[in-house]
This record gives structure tokens, C-alpha cells and sequence, in this order.
């Protein structure tokens, strides 16, 4: 096959991948969206170039990989493994990795495990500093769990799900709340009237596989459903409801921001998701999404962009799983008639965090310099692996959005090989930057 006959047979296989959207507008509004923002190679090549041989992991980013101090992270590696799922035809990650990669892997999460209270702490980070920030070491508790259940390995010792499970004793009597409906709710309750939206909803939503472990989801849900603002259908305080309302809600105080409202609504929705149960105010929350995107507001970090439309995906599976035919068709029918802006709006917006090789930063300015309170890389102008990740997410909830039942692939059979030649041979890293900056 010469050249030009391999370059036709991809472009028809890359076009054919959008034959599933019916509307021909939105079919070639998606594709545009895909070939502007997704270069799936140069993906494929800088994620294997964070990949460290010697200790089984992912670094956040080049800077990180680079600099003397900086090790690959539990988070970072979970964001570009469970890129690797599809690639193997059952999902079987261990299969794709094969077992020297995944014996590796597995043993760069059993090893981080503390014994006395089953929870992951990474040796980069001081463990009373992870303690110090319930969304780090909860994050990498579901983390940790869920990379070595897809290598079909467990952990080393009983993990905190586990412990929570049983009667308080030493180890589990640090929660802020007790097992039991009244407890809990009291402590939900008095997270919402003390933090913003953003702040109490990554709290909770960093402890719903706890919740579910204890029995407590539903009694957590049922303060949130006293709690949504029904004109909003969003978690919000502070404004007049004979207002505009996304242009109102903006002038809100820094807290509850757009971005934070949206933080909060798309992770609350996982949760309610997670119960199966239906969350309140739908028609209002796609309504004030969809303004949030095509406000064409940047931000200065990358979720300024992503949450409304994660927020939307998430909206829409839970109408799907949950809700009746005319709330499912509500949302539908929104979407379809703004689906154009919508993309147009997203496109005008993204380009901002694009790094010169193709990747994505988590900030305007560059690579997070750290993930809650956690040093992660130096902060320069760079890609970095949660951007990619946000990036790469928005084929979902664009896709479940507009109502697919998967998303349509990034990634094609030939980058997956490619992956996994490249891992397999990967160098040891030798660090070319002077130590980095200690907490």
C-alpha cells in the first residue's frame, strides 16, 4: 500500500467513526471539533515519554519528569491508563500492558499503601501533608483501587472503604462524620453553610465511594435536593432571580463563580449517578450550562471550559438511567437547538490552553504547578497530563450529550500499538533539572 492509498484508507476511517450522528450540521460540527483539538500521535508520544520504567508510574509533565525531586504520581498515572482500557478488545488493561508493565504497576500502588490506616500516600509528599487535604488523600485511595481492580490485583492490606465499614475504631474515628443519617447529614449541612460550592461539593464528591461504602449516599442526597435552587437548578446563592440569569450569576462573589457553580453541579451529579437516583431542577441546570458555554468566557483554567459540558454528559446519563420521556426529551430538545453554538463557543475558547506540541495545560499560563496543596511540576509553559485528560474527556460528554450511547473514539488501533511498542521500550529517566522545591 503506497502513501497516498494508507493516508485515504485513515481519512475514511476517521470520518466513517461519525456516521453514528444523524443531523448532518452536528456530524460535521463534532468532526471539526475532533480534528482541531485532537492529535492523537503526538498524545500517544508525550504521554509515553512521562512514563518511568524503573518505578511503574506516569509524571504529571515534562518539567516534573525532568527536575530532581519530582516523581510520577498515583492521579497522573490513573488519568493516561484509563486511556489504555479500549485499547485491548475486552478492556482488559493487565492484557494491553502486559505482565512486566503491569507487574510494575501494580507494585507502584501496593507499595503506597500505609497499614495502619489503608489509605495511598505518595513519598513525594509528606503523609501528615496529604492528611492535611482531605481531596488528596481520598483521590488517591479511589485512584490506587481502581488501577490495581483493572490489573486485577488488590491491595496489600485492608483499604479505608473497608475499615469504614466496620465500627469506629482508632483508625476509622477521624472521619467528621458517623455512618448514620442523622451524623451525616448534620456534617453536610454544615459543610454547605460554612464553604462555596466549589469547595464543599469537591469534599463530598471525594467521599461518595465512602458514603456508598457506609450506606449514607441517599441520606448525603437528600440534604442536596433540599438544598438546589430551583430557578437555578444549581447549588447557588446570592442573586436576583429577575435577572439574566447566567450574566447575574457572574456577579456573583469569587466563590460562586460560574466555575465553581459548575465544579460543583457536574461532581454532584456523578454522585447522584452513582445512587441511581434522579437529581431535581434538570431542565434548569442544562439551561444554565448551556449559557455558561456559550458565554465564551476562557478562564484561567481549563474547567472554566470543561464543567458546563461535563455537567451536561453527566446530566444526560442520569435523565437516561432515571428520569421519564419528557425530562429525557426536554433535554434533547435543548440541546439540539444549541448545539451549533455550543461548539463554535468551545472552540473559540480552548485554543487558549494549547502548548506548542499539541498537548493541553491546566492553566492559561501553563502546567498546575500543584493538585490540591501537592507539588506536581514546576508550573511552566507546557502540557500537562490533567489537561490532556479534561481535554480528551470533552469527546464524552460531547457525545453523550448530543445523546450517543459511547463516545466516539480518539484513538484508533494503530495508537494503541504504538503505545505500547513505545512503553515497552521505554529508557530510565535521567533528570536534567536541580532539585525541586520542597513543601
Amino acid at each position: 500500500m503506497t502513501e497516498k492509498e494508507r493516508t485515504e484508507k485513515t481519512d475514511s476511517e476517521f470520518s466513517a467513526r461519525f456516521d453514528v450522528i444523524e443531523d448532518p450540521k452536528t456530524r460535521e460540527a463534532v468532526r471539526d471539533f475532533y480534528e482541531t483539538f485532537y492529535a492523537p500521535e503526538k498524545i500517544i508520544r508525550w504521554w509515553a515519554g512521562l512514563y518511568d520504567p524503573e518505578r511503574g508510574g506516569f509524571y504529571y509533565a515534562n518539567s516534573a519528569r525532568d527536575t530532581e525531586g519530582f516523581l510520577p504520581d498515583m492521579e497522573s498515572t490513573l488519568q493516561i491508563v484509563q486511556r489504555f482500557r479500549p485499547f485491548d478488545q475486552n478492556g482488559d488493561l493487565a492484557a494491553y500492558l502486559g505482565p512486566e508493565i503491569t507487574a510494575k504497576m501494580i507494585r507502584f500502588y501496593q507499595t503506597k499503601q500505609d497499614p495502619e490506616d489503608g489509605y495511598f500516600y505518595h513519598p513525594q509528599w509528606p503523609r501528615e501533608v496529604s492528611r492535611a487535604r482531605v481531596m488528596r488523600y481520598t483521590r488517591d485511595l479511589d485512584w490506587a483501587t481502581a488501577v490495581l481492580r483493572w490489573l486485577h490485583a488488590a491491595p496489600l492490606y485492608p483499604t479505608a472503604f473497608d475499615r469504614a465499614k466496620a465500627p469506629a475504631t482508632a483508625s476509622t474515628a477521624t472521619r467528621e462524620w458517623e455512618p448514620t443519617v442523622a451524623s451525616v447529614q448534620k456534617y453536610v449541612r454544615d459543610l454547605l453553610a460554612t464553604k462555596s460550592c466549589e469547595s464543599w461539593s469537591n469534599t463530598l464528591q471525594t467521599q461518595a465511594t465512602t458514603f456508598e461504602a457506609t450506606g449514607v449516599l441517599d441520606a448525603v442526597l437528600d440534604v442536596l435536593d433540599e438544598k438546589i435552587n430551583p430557578a437555578y437548578g444549581l447549588w447557588v446563592t446570592g442573586y436576583d432571580e429577575k435577572t439574566d440569569r447566567y450574566y447575574n450569576l457572574k456577579q456573583t462573589p469569587e466563590e460562586e463563580t460560574p466555575y465553581g457553580l459548575y465544579t460543583c453541579a457536574y461532581k454532584l451529579m456523578i454522585m447522584y449517578n452513582a445512587a441511581g437516583r434522579l437529581v431535581p431542577c434538570s431542565t434548569e441546570m442544562a439551561q444554565n450550562a448551556i449559557k455558561a458555554i456559550n458565554s465564551r468566557d476562557p478562564g484561567i483554567r481549563v474547567t472554566y471550559i470543561f464543567n458546563p459540558w461535563a455537567t451536561l454528559g453527566n446530566l444526560r446519563d442520569n435523565l437516561k438511567g432515571h428520569g421519564t420521556p419528557a425530562l429525557s426529551a426536554a433535554f434533547d430538545a435543548l440541546i439540539r437547538d444549541n448545539i451549533l453554538e455550543m461548539l463554535d463557543a468551545a472552540k473559540s475558547s480552548l485554543g487558549y490552553y494549547r502548548a506548542d506540541d499539541g498537548t493541553y495545560s491546566f492553566l492559561q499560563s501553563g502546567s498546575s504547578p500543584t493538585i490540591y496543596g501537592t507539588p506536581v511540576s514546576l508550573g511552566v509553559k507546557e502540557g500537562d497530563v490533567n489537561g490532556n485528560n479534561l481535554v480528551i474527556s470533552f469527546s464524552r460528554h460531547i457525545c453523550f450529550a448530543i445523546g450517543l450511547s459511547d463516545a466516539i473514539p480518539v484513538f484508533s488501533p494503530r495508537d494503541a500499538a504504538l503505545m505500547r511498542e513505545l512503553l515497552d521500550s521505554a529508557k530510565p529517566i535521567v533528570k536534567k533539572n536541580a532539585p525541586a522545591p520542597t513543601l
